[in-house]
């Protein structure tokens, strides 16, 4: 794994911040915002949720899950693939709660319908563009013009396992 391509990944997931948690119900994929936090030491990302829910359920019939990230206005977008778990850590919970938890989930962090879901990713895949569209317009207009390759950001895959 290349530390510098892991690194700059991280920092794309914390720049953007909500994922699109994709789970597999009966053959259909199901797609949801989940704001979550990334924990660089571990390599996982962790997501508060109520313990019975459809998407707790789609993850303990199928652990294989998928996280995507996107922010058009940065030409930043990343996709995720790995296994995620329910857990109970309340050492988890309590470092993820805050002020929007108790609000979203109407109760207190030591409640049994509150969990975790442990995301552990295996590989990803960015693509990332730091130019403007003016700058990026201009590098297709200068490929069509010479023949050769438009540099207009970056695109990687990092194995994470």
């Amino acid at each position: 794994m290349n530390a510098e391509d892991r690194d700059e990944l991280y920092d794309l997931i914390d720049d953007v911040g909500t994922a699109m948690l994709v789970t597999d119900r009966d053959g259909q994929l199901r797609s949801r915002p989940m704001k979550g936090k990334l924990y660089r030491d571990s390599c996982e990302i962790w997501f508060l949720t109520e313990r019975i829910s459809g998407k707790t359920n789609e993850i303990s019939s199928d652990q294989s899950t998928n996280l995507t990230y996107a922010c058009p206005e940065k030409e930043t977008y990343i996709s995720i693939s790995g296994r995620a778990q329910i857990e109970k850590d309340a050492d988890k919970i309590d470092d993820l709660w805050g002020p929007w938890a108790n609000a979203w989930l109407q109760c207190d962090k030591d409640d049994p319908k509150v969990a975790a879901i442990r995301f552990t990713p295996h590989v990803a895949e960015f693509w990332s563009s730091p130019e403007s569209a003016i700058v990026q317009t201009w590098e297709l207009v200068k490929a069509n013009l010479t023949g050769e390759e438009p540099d207009i950001g970056s695109n990687r895959q990092v194995e994470l396992e």
